[in-house]
């Protein structure tokens, strides 16, 4: 008998999350994800979502748009801003091209119209988890991502509240990786100074992000100090 290959070893995707709030479906959709040996979360509503998203490492989500509490593509639009790094399945019952082009430009992966075929579906999911497994190495590690709402931001240490003002700092540095940013910009875009004062303001704030994400504070790897130029951030 021939041994299985290394990468048909491995898992399509390590974690699923299904948002639909339709029984029937649901329950078909759980069972195939369950022969392809993916494991399923399973939400009915927006909200439930977010909070597996937030409580969960997920790294597939199979969204319906119709939902009780709203339109799944106001997720997916709200979870690619904050830099989530998973694949997004969208399930509707609209198959009409600007429906699809919509999902698409949304920040959708792909876009699947009701009725659908198990086997369309099944070929969809391989076919996503290829293309994953090509660009993102199953080793690499997570992608910071940000919770505006709630202050939080997701780091090596997992999710983790932030006041306001540590929030628009590391916010500020996330999302400009590798730039340095001048004390004079952080002052004026995060504290909302028009007189720059001579403060150590910006290095007491960064003190405490790296005692929240870095692993030694004293040697930190993703808050930087760049001395005589500013700050910056490596992911």
């Amino acid at each position: 008998m021939k041994k299985k290959s290394e990468a048909s070893l491995q898992p399509l995707f390590r974690l699923a999350l299904l948002v639909e709030d339709e029984v029937n479906l649901t329950t078909a959709l759980q069972v195939a994800l369950r022969k392809l040996e993916i494991p399923v979360l399973h939400a009915k509503t927006l909200k439930e979502a977010r909070h597996f998203l937030q409580t969960h490492t997920v790294d597939f989500i199979l969204l319906d748009r119709h939902l009780p509490d709203g339109d799944g593509l106001d997720l997916c639009a709200s979870l690619r801003m904050q830099q989530y790094p998973g694949t997004i399945l969208i399930l509707t019952a609209s198959g009409q091209l600007e429906e699809r082009v919509l999902g698409l430009n949304t920040g959708a992966d792909d876009y699947l119209a009701k009725p659908f075929s198990w086997q369309e579906l099944e070929a969809r999911i391989r076919a996503l988890a290829r293309r994953k497994r090509y660009y993102t190495p199953w080793n690499a590690k997570p992608t910071w991502s940000l919770d505006p709402t709630a202050l939080k931001i997701l780091g090596p240490q997992g999710w983790i509240e932030l006041t306001p003002l540590e929030f628009q700092l590391a916010k500020k540095l996330i999302q400009n990786p590798e730039v340095i940013i001048s004390r004079h910009c952080l002052l004026k875009e995060v504290w909302g100074f028009t007189l720059l004062p001579k403060t150590r303001t910006v290095d007491h704030f960064l003190g405490r992000l790296r005692k929240y994400f870095e692993k030694n504070p004293e040697k930190p790897c993703h808050f930087l100090t760049i001395r005589g130029a500013g700050y910056k951030f490596q992911p």
